[in-house]
């Protein structure tokens, strides 16, 4: 039994309404085979990072393959936390993935008449009853409860006098609602990732459904709009699983079907902590800031938890609903490396025709800013860049340190003039001698760039790298960057002279003095 009360049973079992375990066959894995009504259900309190992404996603999967139907919801009766700016970051991550939804968005903080209606019709049915005591009270519970070494579950009192509660009005205090939890019972949960995972009642405190100002707690609103909104199926993380009884309880107690559950594994770190900023990019907009496109993000995210075979790792979105099975949702946790994901972002950049990588990058470059302050010009000049850099970009983000020299004046990095200024004869007479070379050229072309410097090179009997790393610093400032030949053509025989000239002019005054 885990600390939390609940039990993972090798063998799958159903309480009857007794509440008498029936056993019944060894757990074995199961696909979701019915149109599923199903919901994401993300609070607007912050970014949607790479987990609330993955259970979008895996919920969108079961939707479109089952051909079912998918709703949004947004659980924002956490009324300080939860901003517009963070709802509307949810929904650009969304549409940005191509995750479509059916319904909604629903939001919990215009459904509050419903919620009100259900608390009133769990009062009439006697489930819940008024809980008068302070935080203070309560806190002394569960210390008793924790000396005792038993798990700090409230029970709110249920005997207090008329008198009493006359004097609590007096004073100004309103009761919250708990949920009366029945003590001889048990909640089973038969879950298609995790199996029969059983929770002792005597662990499950009597929780708020609704707080001293009538106000919904999560687990009464998701359980409410679960069963409003007709949701057959919940597909969600693990770190909701204690949450799962309490709703099932709510939905029961109103004459409702609970929905089936899976609850699918965490995702950790490359050192198996749990996810989080220090392991790079957390959100999808971080992602997408970070130059990652949306293919490579969509296949990253199926996989956290998910695999059809052992060797597959790039998926159409078609192929992703055809495949997608709950069955195959592993119960380990998922492993999010984003090293990982840039080899594969790679791959899905160097498979786009050169229209399609033209469109990402420069949509890229114009949403992060990078065209800011430039002329119309910087636009058809980075167009013209697409063939130099489509083969070296691993994310949309290295654009700007491979070829961003070409929208700047010449600045030499410090390490890269540390290699010119290490052997400043040998530097002036490589650059020099490009120069002159290039001068002379009657037409400036690829060819005639490529044939101009190699055969510069053989004359000087330098190796390839002795020489031409000199023409790439003195033209970009940089060790690395786009190909030197691509890079003279790119720059222009006026700019590329100009700044051959520039560097030289450097290098002679360390050379005189």
């Amino acid at each position: 039994m885990t600390p939390g009360g609940c039990r993972v049973a090798a063998n799958r079992a159903h309480p009857s309404r007794t509440g008498i375990l029936r056993t019944m066959p060894p757990f074995q894995r199961r696909d979701i085979t019915v149109p599923a009504r199903v919901r994401f259900a993300p609070s607007p309190t912050g970014n949607l990072h790479v987990g609330g992404a993955r259970t979008a996603l895996f919920s969108w999967l079961v939707a479109r393959h089952t051909g079912g139907v998918y709703v949004l919801r947004l659980e924002d009766t956490d009324l300080e936390r939860s901003t517009p700016e963070s709802e509307a970051q949810i929904l650009r991550s969304l549409e940005w993935l191509g995750l479509d939804w059916d319904e909604g968005p629903y939001r919990q903080s215009e459904r509050s008449d419903v919620y009100l209606r259900s608390i009133d019709r769990l009062k009439a049915a006697g489930v819940v009853y008024a809980a008068w005591e302070t935080e203070q009270e309560l806190e002394i519970q569960r210390e008793q409860a924790r000396q005792n070494r038993r798990a700090p579950v409230v029970r709110g009192r249920r005997d207090w006098t008329e008198d009493q509660i006359a004097g609590f009005v007096a004073e100004g205090r309103r009761p919250a609602w708990r949920f009366a939890v029945d003590l001889a019972g048990r909640t089973v949960i038969d879950d298609y990732v995790r199996g029969e995972v059983t929770f002792e009642h005597t662990a499950i405190e009597d929780f708020v459904v609704a707080r001293s100002d009538d106000t919904p707690t999560y687990n009464l609103a998701a359980a409410i709009d679960d069963l409003e909104m007709g949701i057959t199926h919940v597909i969600r993380g693990e770190d909701h699983l204690s949450n799962t009884p309490k709703q099932m309880m709510v939905i029961r107690a109103l004459g409702g079907t609970t929905p089936e559950y899976a609850h699918i594994p965490l995702i950790l770190g490359p050192d198996k902590k749990r996810l989080s900023k220090r392991h790079g990019a957390a959100s999808v907009e971080d992602l997408r800031a970070a130059g990652f496109v949306q293919p490579a993000v969509l296949n990253a995210l199926a996989l956290l938890g998910w695999s059809f075979d052992d060797k597959t790792t790039m998926f159409t979105v078609g192929e992703l609903i055809e495949k997608f099975s709950v069955a195959r949702i592993s119960k380990s946790p998922a492993i999010f490396d984003l090293k990982k994901l840039e080899v594969l972002n790679g791959r899905y950049l160097r498979m786009m025709s050169t229209d399609e990588f033209t469109d990402v990058l420069l949509e890229h470059l114009e949403r992060t800013g990078f065209f800011d302050g430039k002329d119309a010009a910087a636009r058809d000049l980075a167009r013209e860049s697409v063939p130099a850099v489509k083969r070296k970009l691993t994310t949309l983000a290295d654009y700007d340190p491979l070829a961003g020299w070409l929208f700047r004046p010449l600045e030499i990095e410090p390490e890269a003039w540390a290699t010119l200024a290490g052997d400043v004869r040998r530097s002036i007479q490589a650059i020099g001698g490009g120069l002159a070379r290039l001068e002379l050229l009657e037409a400036f072309t690829l060819d005639a760039i490529k044939d101009a410097l190699q055969d510069q090179l053989h004359i000087l009997g330098e190796d390839a790298r002795g020489f031409l790393e000199p023409q790439r610093i003195a033209l970009t400032g940089q060790r690395v960057s786009t190909g030197i030949y691509e890079s003279l053509l790119l720059a222009g025989r006026e700019e590329a002279v100009a700044r051959y000239r520039h560097t030289l002019g450097r290098l002679a005054e360390i050379w005189v003095a």
